[in-house]
């Protein structure tokens, strides 16, 4: 950054002693030349100072994605006649503050140079990767009015003589490298940290504006520093008394479960097993009535047991640790399917999971939400003919997801928000058994792999299970068994 003021004057200097070396019409080019690429490099640098400003403004937005507090500055930047339009985008290069409005949102357009303008793009970048860009589109009609106005100012210089070159070339050079070279250097000491740093240029020309508005920027940018570690310190200290909070809240659930683990369980399977002997050894000496009441006892005794056996799985889910590993998801459902089978082996279904389909995973948490998903289809399909079930990779808002669908009862699609609470039922347990948390341990497997699930269906008409496991979670081998076809399990 330094050396561009030094070698500007080297070539200022050269360019006067061959003005005095040459011919008039050599002098006329010169001159030309001189003030041309001397105001050309002075435009670069006040881009590059621009570029400096609005990076270290927009790097904090990114960071904090307060993206509103980097609106002043790009306001200010705009005052340049220079500067035409800038765009600010995140890494996923999703526009998120814009001299115009409408394109916050959308997607970083591709950045092309034009016959009037051309832009400057800076990569945005901290020591845990990239950030985003900052991209400014500058005019380009300086720089043509400039060589128009260089061409008639070097006309004018070689009819007026070599001694007015050699001096204004020479004051003019110097002053303005001179001035430039504070503002720089004051712009690398912020870009480095030191925000107290400031550039002290004054004047009512381009350089004097430049240097005033560096130092406002400056202070601005050093008190929202200043504000920002208050706010640092003050989200700390709240994360650790939420973080002490949950530890709190963590442990009494914990103690919640041993309760319900020791405590519950027992009582219901004396109350069961005392069923089960009255029937066996009275049995046939009760009245069909009392015969009625004993079985239903045992019956709301079992689904008790099995919705104590359900929490106790959607709490260990809660407090399992996310272990990834490449896993054959193929293969895994078609373990499920069969497990099924063998529980049922009369019941007729046809099956299709599509072959190849791998996902980087916990393999014990997703095969209970296989167990889940696929079960709950093979409950719901109970009496179809023919029932079928389909696993599938698919595509949802451009992000790879796994589908789970089937023929069976379906559900009203008003109500499909109800399906992942805790103990939410669309179908009433005479018509389908089940706790009614399945689903929402399913819920809590896929949010912990960083992911969505959503479901589809119609009373009558079949239910669909979508699931996303984050970010490049989910795709097809790449060797073996293609995406086209299917197995059946």
């Amino acid at each position: 950054m330094r050396l561009l003021p030094r070698s500007l004057r080297y070539r200022i200097a050269a360019a006067i002693f061959a003005l005095e070396a040459v011919m008039m019409t050599v002098v006329i080019w010169q001159t030309t030349a001189f003030t041309r690429d001397a105001t050309a490099s002075q435009i670069r640098d006040m881009e590059q100072v621009t570029l400096d400003l609005l990076a270290g403004t927009a790097r904090v937005a990114l960071l904090t994605e307060e993206y509103d507090r980097f609106q002043p500055y790009l306001e200010h930047a705009l005052r340049d006649p220079h500067v035409v339009r800038i765009l600010l985008a995140d890494e996923r290069g999703r526009v998120v503050a814009a001299s115009e409005q409408s394109r916050v949102g959308e997607g970083l357009p591709a950045l092309r140079d034009g016959a009037e303008t051309y832009w400057r793009r800076r990569e945005l970048a901290n020591e845990t990767g990239p950030l985003g860009v900052l991209a400014v589109e500058f005019s380009a009609a300086p720089l043509v009015r400039i060589h128009a106005q260089a061409r008639n100012l070097g006309i004018a210089i070689g009819l007026a003589g070599m001694a007015v070159i050699a001096v204004v070339g020479v004051g003019f050079g110097m002053l303005l490298t001179r001035r430039l070279e504070r503002v720089m250097a004051a712009a690398e000491a912020v870009a480095a940290g030191a925000l107290d740093r400031r550039s002290g240029v004054r004047g009512d020309d381009e350089v004097g504006a430049l240097g005033a508005a560096f130092d406002a920027m400056a202070e601005r940018l050093a008190a929202e520093r200043a504000e920002l570690e208050r706010g640092r310190e003050a989200l700390e200290r709240r994360v650790r008394e939420r973080t002490a909070e949950l530890e709190r809240t963590n442990h009494e659930l914990e103690s919640f479960v041993s309760a319900v683990s020791h405590d519950l369980r027992a009582p219901l399977r004396a109350v069961q097993g005392f069923a089960e002997a009255l029937l066996e050894d009275h049995g046939d000496r009760l009245p069909p009535e009392a015969r009625g009441y004993l079985d239903r006892m045992h019956g709301a005794a079992t689904r008790m047991t099995e919705l104590i056996e359900d929490l106790l799985l959607l709490s260990r889910v809660s407090r399992s640790r996310l272990e990834r590993v490449r896993v054959d998801f193929s293969r895994l459902a078609g373990e499920v399917v069969q497990e099924l089978r063998a529980g049922e082996p009369d019941r007729a279904a046809a099956v299709e999971i599509e072959p190849g389909i791998e996902a980087h995973a916990d393999p014990r948490l997703l095969r209970i939400a296989l167990v889940n998903l696929i079960g709950n289809a093979w409950k719901f399909t109970r009496g179809r003919d023919p029932a079928r079930i389909q696993v599938a990779l698919d595509t949802h808002e451009g992000e790879p997801c796994v589908c789970v669908r089937d023929n069976g009862a379906g559900f009203d699609p008003r109500y499909a928000h109800k399906l992942f609470q805790p103990f939410q039922r669309l179908h009433s347990t005479q018509q389908f058994e089940g706790s009614g948390v399945g689903l929402s341990t399913v819920q809590r497997i896929v949010h912990m792999h960083g992911g969505r699930i959503w479901a589809e269906g119609r009373e009558g008409e079949g239910a669909t299970f979508c699931f996303t496991l984050g970010p490049g979670a989910l795709g097809r081998r790449m060797r073996g068994v293609g995406a086209a076809g299917g197995m059946e399990a």
